[in-house]
Order: structure tokens, then sequence, then C-alpha cells
């Protein structure tokens, strides 16, 4: 997809992310939308593991210390060892995985991403997994990325919406590491939180 979008294109866009946005209020409600902010974890650490030490490098000012601070057996247990991309590491082929088309820009920002959520992974299966502040901070380095990279409307919004379904996700699997879902798991998951959190549960 090249960043000269036609007026055509603009308008699918829109009609595609306004139709999105009135699917996740009937399915989730205001409550459910409501939830996923005030329930979201707040400030970076405290640092007590691995991965926790990494994503906090990888979101930091000096993100390439996130290799330096990488486990020495994160390459045994992922199966992959991080590249370099624009000065940041990333899983080299990780992509945005987006229900609507993204702009070609915001792709090495999603292999960072992708690296993030698989330091996630990476505590998970080593037993010491990450405490909900890291999946946070790994998306708002996503979006706040995105939109450092946009320079029209189009591309913020896309960036905006690229953020409503993370936080919508996130929230979704508790903050925690991201994990393989059918279409049911994912609907019996939403619906799981919406319960509690009509139940006054985050």
């Amino acid at each position: 997809m090249t960043e000269n979008l036609t007026l055509r294109a603009v308008a699918r866009r829109v009609v595609a992310a306004s139709a999105i946005a009135v699917f996740a209020t009937l399915v989730l409600g205001t409550t459910a939308a409501a939830a996923a902010a005030s329930g979201a974890p707040t400030t970076i650490g405290p640092i007590t593991n691995p991965a926790e030490k990494a994503i906090a490098a990888l979101v930091g000012d000096h993100p390439e210390q996130a290799l330096t601070a990488l486990p020495s057996d994160f390459p045994a247990v992922m199966g992959y060892r991080p590249g370099v991309e624009d000065g940041k590491p990333v899983n080299t082929t990780g992509d945005c995985s987006s229900p609507v088309p993204m702009p070609d820009r915001f792709e090495p920002l999603c292999r960072s991403h992708d690296f993030g959520y698989d330091l996630l992974r990476y505590g998970d299966r080593t037993g010491r997994p990450a405490a909900p502040w890291a999946r946070l901070a790994l998306d708002e380095m996503l979006v706040d990325a995105m939109h450092r990279s946009c320079s029209n409307p189009v591309c913020d919004a896309a960036a905006s919406l690229a953020g409503v379904g993370l936080d919508a996700n996130s929230w979704r699997q508790h903050w925690s590491a991201p994990v393989p879902e059918s279409a049911g798991d994912m609907a019996a998951s939403a619906a799981l939180r919406v319960t509690e959190s009509l139940a006054g549960r985050r």
C-alpha cells in the first residue's frame, strides 16, 4: 500500500475505521471501553526480571540497549536473534497485524513492537513473566512512534486506530504475554472481561 492514497481509498479506510469503532461499542460497551483505560498500568517498573529489564530499555531513550540487556538464552527460547532497524532492535520477520491496511512506514515500527512482545513471551515461557506495565509501555511505544512518523491526517488516523485496537486487545488479555487464539477464544475472553468490568473487576 502506497502513501499516495486516492480519495476512494481514504473513504474506504474511514468507513472501515468507523465500522470497527461501532462494533467495539456494541460488543464491549462503554463500560468496557472505559475499563481498558482505567485498568491499564500507568508506570514503568519496578524491574524484577530479565524480560522487564530488556523491555524497559527498548521503550526508553536508548532502545539499542535492549540488546545489551537481552537474556543470553533468548535466541534458544524464542528461536531467533533480533536484528536492528533504524537503531531499534526488531523481530526481522515481524509485521503490522491489523484488520485494516496500515501505511508502509509503520512496518519497521511494528517489527520493534513484535520484538517487545517476544520479550513478553520469553518471560512467560521461562517462568518469570513481565508485569502488566511492560505490555502497556510497548503498546505506547508503538503508537507514539507511528504518530511521529506521520505527515498527513490519514496516517494519524491509522495510528489512532491501531492504538484503539492495541488497548482493547491488551486489556482483554490482562496486560500479560500475548498467546495464540482462535476467533472463538477471542470472543469468549472479551465477553469474560466485559463481565468482570461490569462486576467491578479490572
